[in-house]
């Protein structure tokens, strides 16, 4: 029973020591090995979801689709994630293919881990300390399972922490080459997803409440950062007026706000925002309480104001924006906020090194580690492919679908095929996959493919992909469009996998028809 005492004050009753002592430890948690961690962090996790995912994620075609009509804005999203995505794709896709974005999405991922490491260190002046923001960030499922797509929310975690990164060290430095590094990565960051606002926010309020960031505002750098980040920003401003904003109707879409809330919407997703929020920070959290807390610490205001303006600052606000408006908040939108919370964790929590704790506390990170890597095998490899009832991304048959298809296509008319209609996934997978890459007409609705000519479909002709069981109504549109038999096709899987067991997974039924180019119809001639 004593023990039992002894060991719950050493979590509830804080020790002398301070972290650890300076020097002390700096050969154990080094930087080198925080980024050897990171390092083989990426290789696993790149290597082990390329094995159990066999298709590229739907975001990650949609950005393809999106990329290659060059434009400040989509119908969705800013422009940076499509345009890098694409640069990406442009770069790497023949010779490694979908397999890249699992490794690039985990580099982004372990970018931004390490910049809030490089924050830690210099705040808390301890190298255990600042190692420990590691493993605690490689406990959240965003850093793990959750990381295999390359969409915005991953992008935004390498742009959250650099941006958070830069901003510390401006207002300590004052440093023009600072100043210039933070109005790029915070520019880059509200043209991946506008949600960085909710961090530059909390960031604007310090400069304007505390004096270290009221003297920011004698210098130049801040005013030729806020110059490089409305120069980023700016032409999506226009783009979005000259396209009835409809970036930010589908962000109020995806809110639930169309209508109007009712009054439980309000409480229910806010409880929501912050239960999802809270719900990813019990494992880390609860991993803590194997170490042994420190005494408090007289650390500079400013630096206390900075780690609860970014470990809660976006967090805060997407719960008031819940309350106030009913609008829901989706769970993918708080991806971004979770890479500093292991800085506030740590920070609030003031763990102390020891041998014996720190064994206890690899060991559970280990064992975490392993059985998520089962869940992703399992997720991915047997409950999507053989039991789930419909068709999830990560195994729609794209591949196959853009071979069966492109091969139609060029046998009929001996060139490339020009555009793809269809839904989303239909479309984007069959112009991330067929080597002619065709335009994407998402829906057949322009307002959504802006870069689309109807009348050039008409001349140049094109493919539409379509599940049997939602025959699209503008398909009437298209009379002289050529049926092409039914596709029942089995779910994508890894082909090792595939190999391996004689059980083939479920399959789905798809069909499209083919508008001839114009050239190619009986009596007409091409101009």
């Amino acid at each position: 029973m004593g023990s039992r005492q002894e060991s719950l004050q050493h979590h509830l009753i804080p020790e002398d020591a301070v972290f650890d002592e300076p020097g002390k430890c700096d050969a154990a948690f080094s930087c080198k090995r925080v980024i050897l961690l990171l390092g083989a962090w990426l290789i696993l996790w790149g290597i082990w979801q390329s094995l159990c995912i066999g298709n590229a994620a739907i975001d990650v075609a949609e950005n393809i689709a999106w990329g290659q009509n060059f434009d400040w804005g989509y119908d969705k999203n800013p422009y940076f994630g499509a345009w890098i995505s694409y640069a990406i794709f442009c770069l790497f896709h023949d010779s490694l293919g979908e397999y890249v974005f699992y490794f690039v999405s985990q580099f982004s991922a372990m970018l931004g881990v390490f910049s809030v490491y490089l924050i830690a260190r210099e705040i808390f002046k301890s190298r255990f300390a600042a190692f420990l923001v590691v493993p605690l960030s490689l406990m959240i499922p965003y850093f793990s399972h959750s990381s295999s797509e390359f969409n915005d929310d991953m992008i935004s975690i390498a742009l959250y922490g650099l941006t958070g990164l830069f901003f510390y060290r401006s207002v300590k430095n004052n440093a023009v080459g600072s100043w210039l590094l933070f109005g790029l990565c915070a520019g880059l960051a509200l043209m991946t997803k506008y949600l960085a606002a909710a961090l530059l926010f909390p960031l604007f309020l310090l400069l304007l409440l505390t004096p270290e960031g009221r003297a920011c505002w004698k210098k130049p750098g801040i005013y030729l950062a806020a110059a490089i980040c409305i120069l980023l920003v700016l032409p999506n401003v226009f783009w979005i007026f000259g396209h009835d904003f409809i970036s930010i109707k589908y962000a109020f879409f995806r809110a639930k706000l169309q209508g109007m809330p009712g009054l439980g919407d309000h409480f229910t997703h806010f409880l929501k925002a912050c239960g999802d929020y809270l719900a990813l920070l019990i494992l880390p959290l609860a991993s803590l309480f194997l170490l042994t807390r420190g005494k408090n610490q007289d650390f500079p205001n400013f630096d206390r104001l900075f780690i609860f303006a970014v470990g809660l600052g976006p967090m805060i606000l997407s719960a008031i924006f819940a309350l106030v408006t009913g609008g829901e908040v989706n769970s993918a939108w708080l991806t971004p906020y979770f890479v500093f919370a292991p800085l506030l964790l740590v920070f609030c929590y003031r763990p102390v090194p020891s041998c014996s704790q720190l064994r206890r506390f690899t060991a559970l990170v280990i064992i975490v580690t392993v059985i998520t890597m089962l869940i992703t095998a399992h997720e991915y490899l047997y409950r999507r492919p053989y039991i789930r009832s419909n068709c999830s991304h990560q195994v729609y048959p794209g591949k196959t679908i853009a071979k069966i298809l492109t091969k139609e296509w060029r046998d009929r008319f001996a060139s490339p095929c020009p555009y793809v209609i269809g839904k989303r996934t239909d479309s984007c997978f069959f112009c991330y996959y067929s080597p002619d890459h065709p335009k994407a007409f998402f829906n057949n609705d322009r307002r959504l493919s802006q870069w689309i000519d109807p009348e050039d479909i008409r001349k140049q002709g094109a493919i539409i992909i379509w599940d049997t069981k939602n025959e699209p109504e503008y398909l009437k549109q298209y009379p002289g469009a050529l049926r092409l038999p039914p596709m029942k096709l089995e779910r994508q899987i890894p082909p090792w996998f595939r190999s391996l067991v004689p059980t083939p997974p479920k399959t789905d039924d798809y069909q499209a028809a083919i508008i001839p180019p114009l050239s190619s119809r009986p009596g007409k001639i091409a101009p």
